[in-house]
């Protein structure tokens, strides 16, 4: 038994609901119902009345199932400009989404038949090492960052990945002055990456949006003009969810392939 059995025991009952009841519905010992429901109360996804000795869900369940709806219509909206960016340019694109840990892929497109980066659907995002996890805190501060990552000296994946707060900082400035994010080698050796920022209607960076290819294709001219095509997809993406993209970006061309 677990949370979740509980949660979902709730979700079917039209009216609040006692331990006792709760625990036959679900074939468990009273006690440990007892224990899980007040964990659950204490995360917000349990409510319980005092007077009644009964329990419903509470706003916690709807603040989770709200992340998923965004997250999927966000998907939904950014699928074809993802196509586009990979069309474009041939290489694989992805789109992450900010979490209170960081970020995770949501959602990717790539070409069949074609060497390109892979990006795992709901594999966590790597702040420090990537173009991604730099666009999602482009405007994160010390505090903020060092909250989220520590203060410890960060992960070096390669010979080019940042370690320190105060040079992810320095990055990230730059980011914000430019409107996308580079990944020079900094993750994996041989692979280039490009994402930048999408906002929402209260002007905070919700997402991004990038993509990912050998370092041998994605030389500094054609990262410069895929950076441009990124940055017009994210300004795109930006404006149907209702927020204004207020970053530079230079004007998009098609990179030659």
């Amino acid at each position: 038994m677990t949370g979740l059995d509980v949660l979902e025991a709730l979700s079917t009952q039209p009216a609040p609901v006692g331990v006792s009841d709760l625990a036959r519905l679900i074939d468990a010992d009273k006690g440990n119902v007892h224990r899980l429901l007040a964990a659950l109360e204490r995360r917000g996804y349990v409510g319980r009345n005092d007077e009644t000795k009964t329990y419903t869900l509470a706003a916690g369940v709807v603040q989770l199932a709200g992340g998923l709806l965004r997250n999927m219509d966000l998907v939904t909206q950014a699928r074809p400009l993802m196509r586009d960016l990979v069309n474009l340019t041939g290489e694989s694109v992805h789109l992450a989404a900010r979490t209170v840990t960081g970020g995770v892929y949501i959602a990717r497109e790539r070409l069949a038949r074609r060497v390109t980066v892979e990006t795992e659907i709901g594999s966590p995002v790597v702040v420090h090492a990537t173009s991604t996890g730099k666009a999602l805190y482009c405007r994160a501060g010390e505090a903020e960052l060092r909250e989220l990552l520590g203060s410890e000296e960060f992960e070096a994946f390669t010979q080019h990945t940042i370690t320190s707060v105060e040079g992810l900082l320095d990055d990230l400035r730059r980011t914000a002055e430019r409107g996308y994010a580079l990944d020079d080698e900094e993750l994996s050796i041989g692979v280039r990456c490009v994402a930048a920022p999408v906002v929402d209607i209260s002007g905070q960076v919700l997402s991004s949006i990038g993509l990912s290819g050998p370092a041998s294709r994605l030389d500094e001219e054609r990262l410069d003009k895929c950076a441009a095509l990124v940055c017009d997809a994210a300004r795109t993406l930006s404006g149907q969810i209702g927020g204004a993209w207020d970053f530079p970006s230079p004007p998009a061309e098609r990179p030659g392939t």
